[in-house]
């Protein structure tokens, strides 16, 4: 089962968020979508919601989305330009 939408907030446009990026930042194939901002060292910020909801609509299950997430991007320690991975309080996940 998908992570529940949230209420429309008005995007961010990605080549805005991308000219705030610096060169090192690390940008995940696929999951352009999940691209909420940068921080304050012009890393990239991702929604764990939203990259759990991209691999789904490319068919994976929540359970296989969540351990793709956990093995290949948790899990890659990218060094300079890693990113964060945010995950918004209040979001719930099936069991």
């Amino acid at each position: 089962m998908m992570p529940p939408k949230r209420p429309e907030r008005p995007q961010l446009d990605l080549d805005f968020i991308m000219d705030g990026a610096v060169d090192e930042a690390i940008v995940f194939d696929q999951l352009e979508d999940a691209i909420v901002g940068v921080d304050h060292n012009g890393y990239l910020v991702y929604s764990h919601e939203q990259m759990l909801r991209c691999f789904m609509e490319q068919g994976m299950t929540q359970e296989e989305a969540f351990e793709w997430i956990d093995f290949n991007i948790l899990g890659f320690n990218g060094g300079d330009g890693f990113t964060i991975i945010m995950q918004e309080r209040g979001t719930k996940y099936d069991a």
